[in-house]
């Protein structure tokens, strides 16, 4: 419902009207964004990962195919 209201609020729609026409690529484009838009505002957040983990995340990740 959030991704509806900020679809609404940037193109100037009712909420009502994001539902009736909006793909589910709308919705997904306005995630991938609002995240990003996070990152930026939020550079610090990105240093909490830990390198060793996220490698061995990564490792787990290919061992598993």
């Amino acid at each position: 419902m959030i991704s509806i209201g900020h679809i609404a609020k940037t193109y100037g729609l009712l909420p009502s009207e994001v539902l009736a026409r909006a793909t589910t690529f709308d919705l997904m484009i306005t995630d991938v964004y609002s995240t990003w838009e996070h990152h930026q505002q939020n550079p610090k957040d990105l240093q909490d990962f830990d390198t060793n983990e996220l490698v061995k995340i990564k490792e787990r990740t290919r061992n598993d195919r």
